[in-house]
């Protein structure tokens, strides 16, 4: 039964217990299987029990998640790591820092046809930190798939931002520092390319490439910002303003 239950452990990556069916009552982490013309129980354990603290950890989402095929494709990618299902997400752990980064959910998105969503959650020492950034993504999903089209490799610090601009379109007496009625009437175009000159580290020779500009006419159009806001985005509290208030306008416009 120790060949059967690896074979078990392999397929479904999760710790099992297996033993002889006898009419006893099946629990909810039990099941049947036939084997050898016998009936037998597979009981799955715990998922807590494969995972290893104090290694680094990323959570890898899809709205319609094929676990099987997604751990296929990770093990393709990188050697050494274990691959979980966790609190309905599917988590990756390793004892080293990946390299995963935003060409990663390319090559899923190539493979699975499906957008690819990929929280770096860092070195995680102990379950309650890990819940807790779980926890804040499953929160925060719905502001990040409504915000973040072009960037779908998540860390850390990306969720602090995505937490403020949550704040920020939920909060009333923000809201109304934040004048959508202007906002509105900009194209938006316009304040697209700003937030994407911020996620560019306010930097032009970046933009461009990435909006596929002209340097000149990226230039004009973050003048048009600083003509209708009073923002000139290369300064940072101005930028980070702009940020903050574009983004809780758009989550606005959608709900």
């Amino acid at each position: 039964m120790i060949n059967l239950a690896n074979f078990i452990e392999k397929q479904t990556n999760k710790k099992v217990n297996i033993f002889e069916y006898k009419n006893q009552e099946l629990k909810t982490n039990q099941e049947l299987i036939t084997f050898n013309n016998s009936l037998y129980i597979i009981e799955m354990e715990n998922e807590n029990f494969l995972l290893n603290m104090s290694n680094y950890f990323y959570l890898v989402y899809q709205q319609n998640l094929d676990h099987n095929i997604l751990k296929d494709i990770l093990f393709n990618l990188y050697e050494d790591i274990n691959i979980v299902e966790y609190k309905k997400h599917l988590l990756i752990d390793s004892k080293t820092k990946l390299d995963i980064n935003i060409n990663t959910t390319e090559i899923i998105e190539a493979e699975t046809y499906s957008n690819t969503y990929i929280f770096d959650l860092d070195k995680v020492d102990n379950y309650e930190i890990l819940d807790l950034k779980i926890e804040l993504f499953n929160k925060l999903l719905p502001t990040i798939l409504k915000n973040n089209t072009s960037n779908k490799f998540i860390t850390t610090k990306d969720l602090i931002l995505y937490r403020d601009i949550y704040i920020s379109s939920k909060d009333m007496s923000i809201c109304k520092l934040i004048d959508f009625n202007k906002i509105k009437t900009i194209d938006e175009n316009l304040l697209y390319t700003g937030i994407n000159f911020i996620e560019n580290d306010l930097n032009i020779s970046k933009t461009s490439s990435s909006l596929f500009l002209h340097r000149n006419t990226l230039i004009y159009r973050l003048e048009k910002i600083k003509e209708f806001l009073n923002l000139d985005l290369k300064n940072f509290k101005d930028a980070m303003v702009f940020y903050l208030s574009i983004n809780a306008y758009f989550i606005s416009k959608s709900i």
